[in-house]
């Protein structure tokens, strides 16, 4: 065996690789940013000839640094011979006042979509040990419940991290072993977000203070996979296998577990909810529901009191709705849902019930999907910006209708157009942006209506 082979980090990842990969000619996206961990990881898949495409997000918060960045992840592909697709962010578009969060969503969002654009199979991550110990740190600070405390997993869904159980100082070993070119973010080393402030701060505290607190911080994934088995077996025996909770046995139960079992239900019955703050403060109440009562769990889901049963209902009309579409489908007509869009030459006259949009000012692939909370965009003849909500309630939408809306967001992340919900009492379609606004140049445009 050579000295890549023999390395311990080329070997945790081929077990990874054979765990987790059910055939070697999968195709990967692979998140790189030029650090250290991620080039590490390009290394190993070049080294292992797995097919991936490389994303590399530029927020441009560095400067010169940032093109840096760039400019190495894309001359390692081309030297590789791996596609690598560079994206450009403002992140002057971030309004929410967590930089770190936004980023996460775009660079995630990004992801996704392209996974999408080449059908391949995973999303991989640089994440190591170090962030896994971040991220156990900032849940319990944060309060979440023992559940939550196993941390990320090395395969979550079509998301893999491959070098999840190996250590910082591992991966820099290797990267100067093998000679693996990387640049380092020197913001890292501020101390302005959470995981800096730990990595920085408390990490070197403990390395003196308590030796050995990087396992025994570990084994926590231990006891929180513990409590998971404990209370899917409690969950088994106050529930049935039509995903309902027997009320009575329920209500038996000690009500210091009610909500760890209710929430364990809730998990294991809809796919990523997002549980409100107001359900957890109202679980107390559960048995004050009469037949027919229900609590409001998250946005687009409601526990409902069936008689002698607790069931999770969902709210069809409020379901997720994302759909990526790419330039080629709009050649020809297509229909989503309510709506027609195609590509048509610029009319002689606008009107409400007909939206049009530059096609040239437009980034593809777009999405159609849910506004959230926090979307914004520049309404047409508007010189600033507005959140989504805002606009919804200017154009007096009915507030039972306002979550129905959709955004067409273009690839670069901005918002092209708001289309309001398909009801009768209003004749609007909804509202462009003003970024791809038609004007006397436009050669042609994208028509959105209703699909009648």
């Amino acid at each position: 065996m050579n000295k890549f082979e023999l390395s311990p980090v080329t070997k945790s990842f081929r077990n990874q690789v054979k765990t987790h990969l059910s055939d070697s000619s999968v195709r990967v996206i692979a998140g790189i940013s030029g650090g250290p961990d991620s080039m590490a990881m390009l290394y190993l898949l070049h080294r292992f000839d797995i097919e991936t495409i490389v994303v590399h997000c530029n927020y441009q918060l560095r400067g010169g640094a940032s093109d840096k960045d760039q400019k190495l992840v894309e001359d390692i592909c081309m030297h590789w011979s791996i596609e690598c697709i560079s994206m450009r962010l403002d992140s002057s578009e971030e309004q929410t006042g967590n930089f770190q969060d936004w980023a996460r969503q775009r660079r995630y969002q990004a992801y996704e979509d392209i996974k999408k654009e080449y059908s391949a199979d995973l999303i991989l991550t640089a994440h190591h040990q170090d962030d896994q110990l971040e991220t156990i740190l900032q849940k319990i600070l944060r309060g979440s419940g023992l559940d939550a405390w196993k941390g990320m997993e090395v395969l979550d869904g079509y998301l893999f991290r491959p070098l999840l159980n190996l250590s910082k100082s591992e991966i820099m070993k290797f990267v100067q072993q093998f000679n693996v070119p990387y640049r380092i973010d020197r913001t890292n080393e501020e101390s302005t977000y959470a995981r800096n402030f730990i990595r920085n701060h408390w990490f070197p505290d403990l390395n003196r203070l308590f030796p050995g607190w990087r396992k025994n911080l570990q084994k926590l994934a231990d006891r929180a996979e513990e409590f998971g088995l404990m209370t899917d077996l409690i969950l088994q025996k106050v529930s049935t296998t039509g995903n309902r909770l027997i009320r009575d046995d329920f209500l038996e139960l000690d009500t210091k577990i009610r909500a760890s079992i209710l929430l364990q239900f809730l998990k294991k019955n809809t796919e990523d909810i997002e549980i409100s703050r107001g359900f957890l403060k109202s679980i107390d109440k559960i048995g004050e529901l009469q037949s027919g009562g229900k609590l409001q769990v998250s946005e687009f889901h409601i526990l409902y009191r069936d008689r002698d049963f607790f069931k999770i209902i969902d709210d069809s009309d409020l379901k997720e709705f994302n759909q990526v579409i790419n330039k080629s489908q709009l050649e020809e007509s297509l229909t989503i849902s309510d709506w027609k869009l195609s590509f048509v030459p610029p009319p002689k006259s606008y009107s409400d019930d007909i939206l049009h949009l530059d096609e040239e000012k437009i980034e593809f692939p777009i999405t159609l999907r849910r506004w959230k909370d926090g979307d914004s965009f520049q309404p047409l003849g508007m010189d600033g910006t507005q959140l989504v909500s805002d606009h919804l309630t200017n154009r007096k939408i009915p507030s039972t209708k306002k979550k129905q809306a959709l955004v067409l967001e273009s690839f670069d992340g901005s918002i092209s157009a708001l289309i309001f919900p398909n009801y009768s009492k209003s004749s609007e379609l909804g509202t462009i942006s003003e970024r791809v606004r038609c004007t006397s140049s436009t050669k042609r445009t994208l028509k959105i209506t209703k699909a009648n």
